[in-house]
């Protein structure tokens, strides 16, 4: 058999590719393939240099929007210095739109599940008699369909999920696992809605690797299943099991939020221990018109049920919008993205529409009069609905969403300033606090994103601002850090309130004096605060003091 390089670059390297493991695990002769994962970060002559240096005949990339690009370099550089590279993609960003590779030094394409197909083809190559390969599409042969594996046949293959090159990392990367392939919905923005069918590996199979899982050093897991809760008594028992026995993991999981089971939720809110469960729920808009428009069919008094139940239990929850949908103007878009962060989430994405290949939306394009990349990632940068400058806005907003809520930096702060109703729209706050996140040098330092909080509460009393931004400001850092305003309380003050919490017996003098930090602050009210940090460099512990010096309470903001 030629020797076969399965390859690709992953966003990071905590990440790894189940799909390339699935390829290994189905290869018929695996004694002559190799498996090599890059990432996005590194030099395409590099990595073109490191696969040239292997002497493989034939190269196998997994590709996806983010890394398409740095992949069609490498091809290029691979068929430049050795033509005779046999060169095969896979993988959704190829599986749709895509003969025009044929052209870029790509050699054959596989479209969908490539476990079967890519081996067939391969086998092919060697005998050196050229035929129709169902899932492989060439300029030969270039009549061919998306294909399906029968997951009772991958069954019957070694698991992917505990290979030997992957035991060393086990604990330092993700570990993906899928329990059914497919979706239940037709979303027409989305490339799963090609495949409605949803097919789900046996409860023996899935049982028997969580098995191994329990036992592993693996500690995050995250299930690549587009809908966790599609059968939802079969996920109650993946559930149990993953509470009762792999206590060492935490788990991810997609879920339809308005769908979810009773039980299910009951399961999560009163029994699971929820620090080992994050929740991935797509809301994408509250318009109901625009849902309707894309295919999405969606009860958004349920969605906003359940999404508060869970987060009451403590459940950890990532929620997301997307910014360019038809119907969706800028004052529809601001109503969805207030109803949404009022939920409380603990990551709020705010995406932009992407029209991708193969999906539906992408066909009606000229219908919408979207405007978009016609590269990857195929954002979407007007349509009939939003204009170019206020597509640039929401992306300003992104970005201060991801940098002041998702990073937890400023969590607090954004947190009372919308309960103090100094803004009336958590949208309209991120959409100024992005315009003052651009115009920060590169790099900044951790106060600067406190500072642009200034401009935007000029008409508030400057001492309150201070105390409301000193308060998290301090609790980020594991030793003092350096202030970014002048000091509000004398000398004299200070003194008295570290010995007002000597008193209480919060520590001993010398950790007070030493370790101590104390500054106006505020916790429902204005006052005093007091972080200790330690000589370990842990973060530090926070106190409240009222103005009266009479009451003190640990805060846990």
């Amino acid at each position: 058999m030629k020797k076969v390089l399965l390859t690709t670059c992953n966003a990071k390297y905590i990440h790894k590719n189940l799909a390339l493991r699935w390829l290994y695990t189905t290869c018929p002769h695996r004694e002559r393939v190799t498996i090599r994962e890059y990432t996005i970060k590194e030099r395409e002559e590099q990595i073109a240099s490191d696969i040239l240096s292997m002497e493989v005949d034939v190269v196998c990339f997994s590709c996806y929007i983010w890394n398409i690009q740095p992949i069609k370099t490498i091809i290029q550089l691979l068929k430049q210095h050795d033509p005779r590279l046999h060169i095969v993609v896979g993988g959704p960003e190829v599986s749709y739109e895509s003969y025009r590779l044929l052209d870029e030094g790509v050699d054959a394409i596989s479209i969908g599940e490539g476990e079967q197909s890519i081996w067939e083809y391969i086998t092919m190559l060697e005998e050196g008699q050229p035929h129709e390969v169902a899932g492989i599409y060439t300029k030969q042969f270039p009549n061919t369909e998306y294909q399906r594996c029968d997951l009772s046949w991958l069954e019957g293959f070694d698991n992917p999920y505990f290979m030997e090159m992957d035991q060393q990392a086990m604990g330092r990367q993700y570990f993906y696992l899928e329990t059914s392939r497919g979706c239940p919905y037709g979303c027409t923005y989305c490339l799963s809605s090609a495949d409605r069918k949803v097919r789900m590996f046996s409860m023996d199979y899935i049982m028997g690797i969580l098995r191994q899982l329990k036992d592993s050093d693996v500690k995050q897991v995250k299930l690549l299943d587009r809908t966790f809760n599609s059968n939802p008594a079969r996920a109650l028992k993946i559930a149990r099991y993953m509470n009762e026995h792999c206590l060492h993991q935490t788990f991810q999981f997609e879920i339809v939020a308005e769908t979810l089971s009773e039980e299910l939720l009951r399961f999560f809110c009163e029994e699971a221990d929820t620090s080992r469960f994050r929740f991935e729920i797509g809301v994408q808009s509250f318009n109901t018109k625009t849902l309707e428009s894309v295919g999405r069919i969606q009860n958004n008094e349920r969605l906003k049920e359940v999404i508060a139940r869970l987060k009451a239990s403590g459940c950890i929850m990532h929620v997301d919008l997307i910014a360019g949908l038809p119907y969706e103007d800028i004052a529809s878009f601001q109503t969805s993205f207030d109803t949404l962060f009022s939920l409380q989430a603990s990551e709020v994405q705010l995406g932009i529409l992407k029209l991708l290949k193969g999906t539906e939306l992408r066909r009606q394009k000229e219908s919408y009069h979207f405007i978009f990349q016609d590269t990857a990632p195929y954002d979407v940068t007007a349509s009939a609905w939003l204009t170019k400058e206020e597509m640039k806005r929401i992306h300003t907003c992104a970005h201060a969403v991801e940098k002041f809520w998702n990073s937890a930096v400023c969590r607090y702060v954004i947190t009372v300033i919308l309960q103090l109703h100094w803004y009336d729209s958590a949208f309209a706050l991120f959409m100024e606090l992005g315009q003052e996140y651009e115009k920060l040098p590169r790099p900044y330092q951790p106060y600067e994103l406190f500072r642009c909080f200034y401009p935007l509460l000029r008409n508030q009393n400057e001492h309150f601002v201070d105390a409301i931004l000193l308060t998290q400001y301090y609790r980020g850092f594991r030793q003092k850090p350096h202030r970014f305003t002048k000091s509000r309380i004398s000398l004299e003050q200070k003194k008295k309130l570290l010995f007002f919490a000597l008193k209480q017996g919060i520590a001993n003098q010398d950790t007070l004096f030493r370790y101590g930090v104390v500054d106006i602050g505020y916790d429902g009210e204005e006052g005093y605060q007091l972080v200790l940090y330690n000589r370990h460099q842990q973060y530090p512990k926070q106190w409240f003091i009222n103005k009266e010096v009479t009451t003190i309470k640990e805060m846990t903001i």
